[in-house]
C-alpha cells in the first residue's frame, strides 16, 4: 500500500495560524511602542527616554521661581537654569556668544531691545510670570511725588545704570511716558535726567545693587530707585527702620518677567517652544503661586500685595512711541558721559549792579549759587574757570584764568581741585569792573578746550554773562562769527552753552554763539533760576535751541 503525505489543507491552516499570531504580536508591540513613546514625550508616570537639554537664563531676582517652574513642568526636558542679568545678556550679544534657549528678562522692553540687537525674532510664550512696580524707597527725605520728573530731582537719589538695568531705566521710561501723555514737560524730564546722570551713584563703574542702596537708606536716610518687591523685603527685615515705599501720583513702570524662546538654532525651535509651553502651564501650580507671593511679587495681573504691603494700586506707565523710547535712552548715554567744561564768568562793571529785592550784587548772587551747585558735579568731571571783563584782563587779554581745567578730585596743595575751584569763585567779586570783550574771550576759550579735546567726555564751554560785547574790540560780530565757524570741527565737537544772567539784553548774541556750536542758550532772571538753568543746559547739551 502506498504511503500518502499530509493533507495540504491542514498544513495551510497551521501556517496561517502562525502568521496571524505573529502579526498580532507585532501589532501589540507597535501599540506598546507608540504608547511608551507618547508617555516618554509627555513625561507621564516616569516614562522618559532621551531628555533634550534646555538652557534657561533668568533675571537673578526671579531665578528661584523659574527653577520651581521646572520642577512642576510636564514633559521630558532636562532644564538647566542660570541667573543671568540683562546686562550680561547684552554683553553676550555684543561678543556674539550663543544665547540661551529660553530667557526670562525683567521686562518686555528689555526683550524687544535684545531681539532688535541680535536681529532674531523672539517668541514670547508667556507675557508675564510675575510683576513688581519700580518705586522709590525713602527714609527721612522729602520727595516730590507729583510726577516722576519731579521725584527724580530728589537730592542724593540713588539708582543703578539705565543702560544695564531694567530697574534703573524704569523711572526714565516712567518720566518719558508722562511727557508722552502730557502730564509733564520735556524740559522737566531733561533737567531731572541731567541731575541723575551726573550724580555720584549713576557715574560709578559698578553702581550699587538694590540691597546696598536699601541698606544705605535704612542706615543713613535718603532715597533709592528699587522694585516694590525689594523694598518690601527690606521692610520685613527691618520693620522698625522707618523705610517708606513711595510711588508718584502718575503711576509706575512694572517689571513683568516675560518667558520667551530665544534659541538661535532653527532646527530646535519646535522642541524649545514645547519646553517653554510646559513651563508656562506650570505657572498655575499652587506651590509656584504661593512661592511668588511669599517673595513679595505681584501676580501677572498686578494686583496689590496682601495685607497692605507695598504701594497699593498703581497705574502702569508705558512708552508707546518706540522712537521716543530709543531717543530718551540715547540721551541718557550722552548725559552720563563725564563733562569737561570751561566756565566763563562775566566780571564786567554791570555785574556789580544790585539784584532787585536783595542786598546782593549780580556777581555775589552768582558766586553763592555756583558754589552750592558745585557739589552737584561728580568727581570725574573736569571744570575750569575764566573771568572775562575789563578788570579781570591780564597781559593784554580781556580775560584771566582763575582755576585750571582739570578733574575735581585731582589733588592740589590745598586739598582737591574742587576745593580750589570753590575758593576761586569767591575771588570773582573783586574782579568786577570795565567792559565785556565777549568775542575774544569765547574764541580763545574755544581754541583752548578744542586743543585738549577728550573723545570720552562731553567737551563744552559755559558762558555766563549779563550783556553783549560792549568793549572796544578788533572784531566785528560778523568777523567773530566767521572765526568761530572756522574753529568748529564736527569730528571734535565743543559745545557752547550760554546763560544770560538776570537780563536778556544780550541773549540774542549769546543764543547765536550757542547755535553755531550745537549748544544751547538759556536765560536766568533770578538767582534761584540759575540752578534750574544749569540742569536744563546739561540736559540739552548736544541739542541747539531752535
Amino acid at each position: 500500500m502506498a504511503r500518502h503525505s499530509a493533507s495540504p489543507q491542514s498544513g495551510n491552516r497551521t501556517a496561517r495560524r502562525v502568521v496571524l499570531i505573529g502579526a498580532a504580536i507585532v501589532a501589540v508591540l507597535l501599540v506598546v511602542g507608540l504608547v511608551v513613546s507618547g508617555l516618554s514625550r509627555a513625561g507621564v508616570a516616569g516614562f522618559c527616554g532621551s531628555e533634550p537639554r534646555i538652557s534657561i537664563a533668568a533675571e537673578p531676582d526671579i531665578v528661584d521661581h523659574v527653577r520651581a517652574l521646572t520642577d512642576h513642568a510636564d514633559g521630558c526636558y532636562a532644564y538647566e537654569v542660570a541667573p543671568v542679568s540683562s546686562a550680561d545678556m547684552i554683553s553676550r550679544a555684543v561678543s556674539a556668544e550663543a544665547l540661551p534657549d529660553i530667557w526670562v528678562p525683567d521686562s518686555a522692553v528689555r526683550l524687544a531691545r535684545m531681539s532688535q540687537d541680535v536681529q532674531i525674532p523672539f517668541e514670547t510664550v508667556l507675557n508675564s510670570l510675575a510683576a513688581t512696580p519700580v518705586i522709590i524707597a525713602a527714609r527721612d527725605t522729602e520727595v516730590d511725588l507729583s510726577t516722576w520728573s519731579a521725584a527724580l530731582t530728589a537730592p542724593g537719589l540713588m539708582m543703578g545704570d539705565p543702560v544695564r538695568s531694567g530697574v534703573a531705566d524704569a523711572p526714565i521710561l516712567a518720566a518719558t511716558s508722562e511727557v508722552e501723555t502730557m502730564r509733564a514737560g520735556p524740559e522737566a524730564l531733561a533737567a531731572s535726567m541731567a541731575m541723575l546722570a551726573q550724580g555720584q551713584t549713576a557715574r560709578m563703574e559698578v553702581p550699587p545693587a538694590a540691597q546696598e542702596m536699601l541698606a544705605r537708606v535704612v542706615e543713613e536716610g535718603g532715597a533709592a530707585i528699587v522694585t516694590e518687591r525689594d523694598a518690601v523685603l527690606a521692610q520685613r527685615a527691618a520693620p522698625d527702620a522707618g523705610l517708606e515705599v513711595l510711588a508718584p501720583d502718575t503711576g509706575a513702570v512694572y517689571l513683568t518677567y516675560p518667558l520667551a524662546v530665544t534659541t538661535q538654532d532653527p532646527t530646535r525651535r519646535a522642541e524649545v517652544t514645547g519646553a517653554a509651553e510646559a513651563l508656562r502651564d506650570a505657572t498655575a501650580a499652587d506651590e509656584v503661586v504661593a512661592g511668588l507671593a511669599d517673595d513679595a511679587f505681584r501676580t501677572a495681573f498686578r494686583a496689590p500685595l496682601a495685607d497692605g504691603a507695598g504701594v497699593g494700586e498703581v497705574e502702569a506707565l508705558v512708552v508707546r512711541d518706540a522712537d521716543r523710547l530709543h531717543s530718551t535712552l540715547q540721551r541718557w548715554r550722552l548725559l552720563s558721559m563725564p563733562g569737561r567744561s570751561l566756565v566763563l564768568v562775566d566780571t564786567s562793571g554791570s555785574m556789580g549792579f544790585g539784584v532787585a529785592g536783595t542786598d546782593r550784587t549780580r556777581i555775589q548772587a552768582l558766586v553763592e549759587t555756583a558754589g552750592a551747585g558745585l557739589g552737584q558735579f561728580p568727581d570725574d568731571a573736569e571744570l575750569g574757570l575764566w573771568a572775562f571783563g575789563g578788570a579781570a584782563g591780564r597781559d593784554g587779554l580781556p580775560y584771566a584764568e582763575v582755576a585750571a581745567l582739570q578733574r575735581l578730585d585731582s589733588t592740589t596743595p590745598g586739598g582737591t581741585h574742587r576745593d580750589a575751584l570753590a575758593g576761586a569763585l569767591t575771588s570773582l567779586p573783586s574782579l568786577v569792573g570795565g567792559g565785556t570783550d565777549l568775542f575774544r574771550s569765547v574764541l580763545d576759550a574755544y581754541a583752548m578746550v578744542r586743543s585738549g579735546y577728550d573723545p570720552n567726555m562731553v567737551n563744552s564751554i559755559i558762558v555766563i554773562s549779563d550783556g553783549a560785547d560792549d568793549a572796544t574790540s578788533d572784531l566785528t560780530e560778523a568777523e567773530f562769527s566767521a572765526r568761530l565757524g572756522e574753529l568748529v570741527d564736527p569730528a571734535r565737537p565743543v559745545l557752547v552753552v550760554t546763560v544770560s544772567l538776570l537780563d536778556d539784553t544780550g541773549s540774542g548774541t549769546l543764543a547765536e554763539i550757542a547755535r553755531a556750536t550745537g549748544g544751547s542758550s538759556h536765560v536766568a532772571r533770578t538767582p534761584q533760576e540759575i540752578v534750574r538753568v544749569f540742569a536744563e543746559a546739561i540736559g540739552r547739551r548736544g541739542a541747539a535751541t531752535p
